[in-house]
């Protein structure tokens, strides 16, 4: 698979710690808007994705996270690639699949977890130029050198995956 981008803030990726297989995804409804996750609690904007369980391959992980965090059923229309991710504040290093989707049926509700429910997050719906122009141009603000440094790399991986599905679409 391709290899779409490496973030790291390390000067070599290190293949010593855990790596934590995750998926990422642009997706799109009817009326070719993407969804994207607000975070109300942080004011965070970021795309849908996230860990892929035992037994489960990326396309059944990124069908299952856009059901849980958008109320969406969907489907893959293009593989994007890789992004691997690190960063000095954690202890893993993410392989993130990626995936361009588009959603089947009608929206549905979240099913989110206690988690992003206590976090206040919701899906909101953006022309793909927009969504870009929004994670762009938030401001990543934190409680500790940690949280920033994480919301840095995913402000980083939302750009490189909204710009790969502007060129592709």
């Amino acid at each position: 698979m391709n290899l779409l981008k490496r973030i790291t803030y390390k000067e070599t990726f290190d293949a010593d710690v855990k790596q934590h297989q995750s998926v990422r995804v642009v997706l799109l409804d009817d009326k070719n808007l993407v969804a994207v996750l607000y975070v109300g609690k942080v004011r965070f904007y970021t795309l849908p994705g996230g860990g892929i369980e035992e037994g489960e391959t990326p396309e059944q992980a990124a069908i299952r996270e856009v059901l849980e965090e958008t109320g969406c059923d969907s489907e893959i229309i293009h593989t994007l690639g890789i992004i691997e991710e690190n960063s000095k504040t954690c202890d893993w290093n993410g392989i993130n699949t990626c995936f361009i989707m588009k959603t089947k049926g009608i929206k549905g509700v979240q099913s989110l977890t206690e988690i992003e429910s206590d976090e206040e997050t919701e899906v909101r719906w953006y022309d793909l130029h927009e969504a870009l122009k929004i994670i762009t141009n938030q401001k990543i603000s934190a409680r500790s050198e940690k949280e920033e440094g994480i919301g840095k790399i995913i402000q980083e991986r939302d750009i490189t995956l909204l710009n790969g599905a502007i060129e592709i679409l």
